[in-house]
């Protein structure tokens, strides 16, 4: 019984391993992220820079680097961190996905994309937003259709 429980946790902990990020990939990741840089960002996500990593882009406020590539309407960036299984649905500190990034943004393609991918377009954010509410605000009535078809 030890032995299989110590295996069971020698493999645990060479999961958790392999998908460790350094700082070196964070800090890269952060940088290819802004400057929108896919190439870079394609070279470190090959080299094992995990795409799901939580980051604070800000002091304090943390998210994703899908969330930001969203926010800034970086399609490709996008398309290339889904291809390495980035979370379509993984949230920020304050509940927003990349979804509601790209609504919120006006950015039909992507937001196309990111519910082909699996995004969750009932997901509400920590003041009780959706991707539709923040289309809305926006005033893209492409998504505004987009969405509202996704949610019937």
């Amino acid at each position: 019984m030890k032995r299989i429980l110590f295996l069971a946790a020698a493999l645990y902990c060479l999961v958790l391993n392999t998908h460790a990020q350094t700082p070196a990939q964070t800090q890269g990741m952060k940088k290819a992220i802004l400057k929108n840089d896919a190439p870079a960002a394609e070279t470190l996500l090959a080299a094992g820079a995990n795409p799901n990593a939580v980051v604070e882009i800000v002091p304090g406020f943390a998210t994703t680097y899908l969330i930001t590539a969203a926010s800034n309407n970086s399609l490709d960036l996008v398309k290339l961190l889904l291809k390495h299984k980035a979370q379509v649905n993984q949230p920020d500190a304050f509940k927003a996905t990349a979804l509601m990034a790209a609504a919120g943004k006006g950015n039909k393609e992507m937001v196309a994309l990111l519910l082909a991918s699996g995004a969750d377009a009932r997901a509400k954010d920590d003041d009780g937003k959706d991707a539709l509410a923040l289309a809305k605000e926006g005033g893209n009535a492409e998504i505004i259709k987009l969405l509202e078809q996704k949610l019937q």
